[in-house]
């Protein structure tokens, strides 16, 4: 586009951005894969981590995240940390066994489930 002002060519430029703008999320959102990261995160650090520290464990988080984060795990008891911020203990996984593997059951009920079963 062109215009002319007192005899001088004055061009205007109009610069547009290629890309759509992606919808903002929320700076506090997290989502079970980030949870999942720090805490394994915490249980593959040798020895007891510090809070300030996770920020440099997992760089893909931010502070704000890593604060949700640990509240989190804090408050579901799957991490406890101490007084001065170490956290000195992290919940393992245990493998889910069904009841049928833990249940003892007497010869009686179990020929009766096969018996039923088929």
């Amino acid at each position: 586009m062109q215009e002319k002002v007192l005899g001088q060519n004055r061009i205007r430029l109009f610069i547009r951005s290629r890309k759509p703008r992606r919808k903002l999320k929320p700076a506090n959102e997290v989502s079970e894969a980030d949870i999942n990261a720090l805490l394994q995160a915490i249980k593959d650090f040798n020895g007891y981590p510090k809070l300030k520290d996770l920020s440099r464990i997992v760089h893909s988080l931010t502070p704000l995240q890593i604060n949700i984060i640990v509240r989190y795990l804090e408050r579901s008891g799957a991490i406890v940390i101490d007084t001065e911020g170490y956290i000195v203990w992290a919940r393992k996984e245990q493998d889910q066994l069904t009841l049928g593997e833990v249940a003892e059951m007497s010869d009686d009920l179990k020929e009766f489930v096969a018996k039923y079963h088929e």
